[in-house]
């Protein structure tokens, strides 16, 4: 009896958990699609949720901003009265056939692009007992609402399988984790006649309340493109990890590590070698880390191997950094950016927080690391190390950068192959006469820096270490002046 009991008020008791449960689930959704939480790319224009007990439904319309994009400028069409075009490009008026001057044509204006909309619509089942599959605060199904017409497009790739699946599990910590996948799909295009071969594609992302904690898993096994005419793309599995802890909270300066690799790149094409290329074992791992308020930030590229017009390369790498850069200060700038991205009246402040805190970070003595630069040829590995740095800079420098000249420390090691040095010299030279005469100056100019103690020579190897201290350079120990 006892039992039954309990059973009875668990389960009268469940409906008002679901419907709390809802509440504070609703609240989370719709404060994750404030417009401010967003990438500044991102702008919601529409949102709907319809609460019930034991499920919900929230629409959401996202409009993505891409003139806010760096780098991307809308194009300019001058009219025919533009103040800065000169006589000579001004077009001869047209005259028709009378003789008097024909109507003038206006000049083309500038379309406005229509904004890329995406429609989403979440079925969302309320906790303790999501969908009674697992306990949680709720468990989230998000179709991608398309129109026919991309219906129909889609349908001719991927059948009648979803081309994008995502579904989300939230916890009652406020955290949760998404999962995104597209299927494979083997196809032939109708214009070119392509074969095309997907792979598809998983992502998992998972994160803890207010995004402090986020990780990310991303694999997509490969795709290949073979043309009729003979041109072949094939790109090898693709992976990407991720785990990465706000640096401070409220703030988009993320401290952590990432790894992301290809396996493979190969590009044939019929025509020529030239055109053709192939990339082996691609990878690029990035690791910011944090002491004392000072932040280290290090990324490095790898290739193992790369073959380009029948002239091949391995173990190329390269590794980079930036450390002691104070963290207050790159939160702030973090922060202003965001902002300014989002709303381009703000661009005003980023200047006005970065004048705040120059000298703030230069006060920390920030230091550009080259860890390698490196290839592997035939005669060895051609190599560059070095770093720079600002050493007792101050707010002064600043106001006057030539000032900084004497506070600059920087060391340069250089090792390159004897081979790879005359390739430099010969690649701005078309004709081999010019060829033969650019390696024979650049031989006899080698020469001269042995002969001063400027370059060492290690069989085919040729090494300088160069330094600028206090205004002055030198190379291996040695002033050097030009």
């Amino acid at each position: 009896m006892k039992l039954i009991a309990v059973v009875v008020v668990l389960a009268a008791s469940y409906p008002a958990a679901s419907w709390y449960t809802g509440k504070q689930v609703e609240a989370k959704l719709t404060e994750s699609n404030d417009q401010s939480k967003f990438s500044p790319y991102v702008k919601v224009i529409k949102q709907d949720y319809q609460r019930g007990v034991f499920s919900s439904v929230q629409e959401t319309t996202l409009e993505l901003t891409l003139a806010n994009l760096p780098g991307l400028k809308k194009p300019d069409f001058p009219g025919p009265d533009a103040a800065d075009q000169s006589d000579d490009d001004v077009a001869e008026e047209p005259v028709d056939a009378s003789g008097s001057a024909a109507e003038t044509v206006p000049a083309p204006t500038e379309k406005a692009a229509k904004p890329v909309q995406l429609r989403f619509i979440n079925r969302i089942q309320h906790g303790p007992l999501p969908g009674f599959s697992g306990f949680g605060a709720a468990s989230i199904k998000t179709e991608l609402v398309l129109d026919e017409e991309t219906k129909a497009q889609l349908a001719k790739v991927f059948g009648t399988a979803n081309p994008l699946e995502i579904s989300a599990k939230l916890n009652y910590g406020g955290g949760g984790r998404v999962n995104i996948s597209s299927p494979a799909f083997n196809t032939v295009l109708e214009k070119d006649k392509e074969k095309v071969v997907w792979q598809g594609l998983t992502m998992e992302v998972g994160f803890v309340k207010d995004y402090k904690d986020i990780n990310v898993n991303f694999n997509a096994p490969g795709l290949s493109v073979d043309g009729a005419d003979g041109l072949s793309f094939k790109l090898g599995a693709i992976s990407l990890k991720g785990d990465v802890s706000r640096a401070y909270p409220a703030n988009s300066l993320y401290l952590g590590k990432t790894e992301a690799s290809i396996a493979s790149i190969n590009v044939t094409d019929p025509e020529g070698p030239q055109k053709s290329f192939t990339l082996e074992q691609f990878k690029l791992s990035t690791d910011a880390s944090m002491k004392d308020e000072l932040v280290d930030l290090a990324a490095k590229i790898g290739v193992s191997k790369f073959v380009l017009d029948q002239k091949a390369f391995s173990d190329f790498h390269y590794d980079y950094g930036v450390k002691r850069l104070h963290g207050p200060s790159l939160a702030k700038i973090s922060t202003a950016y965001t902002n300014a991205m989002s709303d381009p009246e703000k661009l005003g402040t980023l200047k006005v927080v970065w004048d705040e805190v120059a000298p703030l970070i230069l006060q920390k003595d920030p230091e550009l690391v080259l860890e390698r630069l490196s290839v592997m040829t035939a005669d060895g590995e051609a190599k560059l190390v070095g770093s720079a740095k600002l050493a007792g800079a101050t707010a002064t420098d600043i106001a006057n950068p030539i000032m900084m000249i004497s506070k600059i420390q920087s060391n340069l090691d250089i090792t390159l192959t004897e081979t790879l040095v005359a390739q430099m010299a010969g690649t701005s030279q078309k004709d081999p006469e010019m060829q033969k005469a650019a390696l024979a100056s650049l031989n006899q100019q080698i020469s001269a820096f042995e002969g001063q103690g400027f370059i060492t020579r290690n069989g085919k190897m040729l090494n300088s270490k160069i330094e600028w201290k206090q205004g002055s350079l030198s190379v291996n120990g040695k002033p050097f002046s030009r």
